[in-house]
């Protein structure tokens, strides 16, 4: 098998190895984290059987999209790709029970995770934010560091291009337009539900990946369904670095 670095010509095929596994083909997300990372695909005479995605920061790494084509199952292709990946530096990812066992092998250990909900918002707007603009780019930056632990400039250039930044006096929410996918950070989960509210009401379908049970009870009650809840794990640290429990639900899993 070949090991290579993945481009833009490869985006088919990851999505069709996506797809494979029961993912959603997401095409315009393989192209952002390709762009803004390091990709490796696995390769064998009948095409791509293998990938993952490391993006790294001066904090750390996080580590996504691995994934292994069924007809290769069980042969040592997801702990090739990840530990390929992997250095001495801090690394992060998220986990399914699948691929929990590999991780913890490979040095990671648990700690928390996020509960993934999807459908359509039925609650009303908060009306306590307002769009963002080019103008909030550093103090966005800054406080994504402030919170998250993660410097990504390029982030908060991309969400603030799309209009898709809504920032209040205790918060400030991203969305990936794609299945309208949030990011929120706020100060209390009453200050996240809130945000939640101004992103989500009207839009007709919306993923929000969160942990706090204030926050999941709110969006449960207002439509939105679990779809599984992935380990957030570590490697070579006790615990992720930023103030964690302002942090109520990352942009895409995959950017830590």
């Amino acid at each position: 098998m070949e090991l290579r670095r993945l481009g833009p010509a490869d985006l088919p095929a990851c999505s069709d190895l996506a797809e494979s596994r029961s993912w959603q083909r997401e095409e315009k997300k393989w192209e952002f984290l390709l762009e803004h990372g390091e990709g490796w695909g696995l390769f064998d005479s009948d095409g791509l059987v293998g990938t993952t995605i490391v993006t790294h920061y001066p904090e750390l790494a996080s580590i996504s999209m691995v994934l292994v084509a069924d007809r290769v199952a069980r042969q040592g292709i997801g702990r090739r790709l990840v530990s390929h990946v992997l250095d001495t530096g801090v690394s992060t990812l998220f986990a399914t029970s699948m691929g929990r066992p590999l991780y913890e092998q490979l040095g990671f250990h648990a700690v928390g995770f996020t509960d993934i909900h999807v459908g359509t918002f039925t609650g009303r707007p908060a009306d306590i934010s307002h769009i963002a603009t080019a103008a909030d780019l550093d103090d966005l930056v800054e406080l994504d560091v402030e919170v998250t632990g993660l410097t990504r400039p390029f982030l908060w250039e991309s969400l603030l291009a799309m209009g898709s930044v809504r920032v209040s006096e205790h918060g400030v929410a991203g969305t990936w337009p794609v299945p309208g996918q949030q990011t929120i950070i706020a100060d209390s989960p009453a200050d996240a539900c809130a945000l939640i509210a101004d992103c989500a009401a009207g839009v007709e379908s919306v993923r929000v990946d969160v942990h706090d049970p204030e926050v999941v009870a709110f969006v449960r009650k207002h439509g939105l369904e679990s779809w599984g809840a992935p380990t957030w794990m570590v490697r070579n640290a006790d615990r992720l670095p930023g103030d964690r429990a302002r942090y109520h639900a990352p942009l895409l899993q995959a950017l830590g």
